[in-house]
Parts: structure tokens; sequence; C-alpha cells
């Protein structure tokens, strides 16, 4: 990760600290960091990306020639999240597309091999359905707040737990990630 990545990570830090704003954070960062260094993934998505917090922890780990796409609804977000991005010199691994994820998603290119789901959680089933016909074999999927939403990501949870993937459960105490590989 470069210095200028790290100096972004943690001013955001503070200021989600300040704010109570819900990003991924430090301790759920630690372990995403972890999943990035074993599966060296190149080809990421982020569903929801508010202001860019998990796409720079992301990015930064991601191997030489990593390239993160992230939908966000919210137009102004957009902006605020590819602009953190931008400065924390993560411009050409980064691109941020506006739009509704269940929209945008079957337009986006090309083979996955990364994804983060953290948008409206009653959705996790159809954007992860929208992106599997595209997943490589051994591709990492982590759904963010299963543990605090989990009557709204039921399906989600159902169907990664029954179908095509090696999946498990973290607790991080206060909520919990899903972190599943896609067995093709």
């Amino acid at each position: 990760m470069t210095k200028r990545a790290q100096k972004m990570l943690r001013l955001m830090d503070r200021a989600v600290t300040e704010w109570h704003i819900p990003v991924i954070g430090k301790e759920k960062g630690r372990v995403i960091k972890r999943l990035l260094a074993r599966h060296k993934p190149t080809r990421g998505i982020e569903v929801g990306s508010l202001f860019g917090y998990s796409a720079i922890l992301i990015a930064a780990n991601m191997p030489r020639g990593g390239h993160l796409t992230c939908v966000e609804q919210n137009p102004y977000l957009a902006r605020f999240a590819q602009s953190n991005a931008d400065h924390a010199g993560l411009k050409s691994r980064v691109k941020v597309v506006v739009g509704d994820a269940l929209r945008v998603l079957p337009f986006l290119r090309g083979p996955v091999d990364f994804v983060l789901i953290d948008a409206k959680k009653e959705d996790y089933l159809d954007y992860l359905k929208a992106l599997e016909p595209r997943f490589v074999k051994g591709a990492l999927v982590i759904a963010d707040n299963t543990g605090v939403y989990r009557r709204e990501v039921k399906p989600y949870l159902e169907h990664v737990r029954n179908g095509s993937y090696a999946t498990r459960e973290l607790d991080f105490g206060f909520d919990c990630m899903e972190v599943s590989t896609y067995r093709g």
C-alpha cells in the first residue's frame, strides 16, 4: 500500500469516528487486506462505495495491474469517492460508475475475481446473480453487514451457503461479513 493511500485511510478513519459514518473500518479492513494478499485478485467490483474508504483499501492492496470498478447510486458520493481515490494516488486503479447497481452491473465487461457487496441489503442476492456469470473459478466475494442485517440478507446467505461457494461467516462482535469463494 502506498503512503498516500495509508494517509488517506488514516484521515478517513478519524472522520468516520467523529461523524459515525458506516464504513468497513480498521478491523474488517485488516481481514480484507489478508484476503486480498491470499487471493491476489486483479479485476474487482465494489457495489456501494459511500465515499471511497473501502475502494482505497481494496485498490491499494490489489496486485500490480489490479483494477477496481465501484458502483455508487448517489452522484455526489460517487464523485466524492472518485476524488478520494484519486487523492490516494489510485486514479488509474479505481473507476467509480454512477447508477443503480442492478442496472449497471449487467453492462460491466470482463471477468471478475473479486467483489465487495455493501449496498442495499435486500438486493445482495440480485447483485450476486448479476455478476455470477462473469466470475472466474476462485473469485472472492465479500458481503458486509450480514450480522446487523441478517433478515434482509437471508436469501443471499442461503444462496452462497447452499450453492457453488465455499463460504464462512466472520463475526466481529458488532457485525459480520460473509466471505465466499466461487467454486465454478
